[in-house]
């Protein structure tokens, strides 16, 4: 996926305050994770670290994980 299809995936999609994105990330203010990634992403077109994150991100959206969470110690 290249890095405009990404953005173009984010501009209107609706985004919950909070994602579980696997069993041991959470992903709190979803809206403003996105945006700092993809100004990141436009300011270097080759920075992995925000498209990764991006990537994670829209999986999640599309297939949530719904498995058992991290036990607590």
């Amino acid at each position: 996926m290249t890095n405009e299809e990404l953005i173009a995936y984010f501009k209107d999609q609706e985004l919950p305050q909070i994602l579980r994105i696997n069993r041991a990330i959470t992903q709190h203010e979803v809206a403003d994770a996105v945006q700092r990634n993809i100004e990141l992403l436009q300011h270097n077109k080759n920075d992995s670290r925000a498209k990764h994150r991006l990537i994670q991100i829209m999986d999640a959206l599309e297939n949530p994980y719904d498995g058992p969470a991290i036990p607590s110690l």
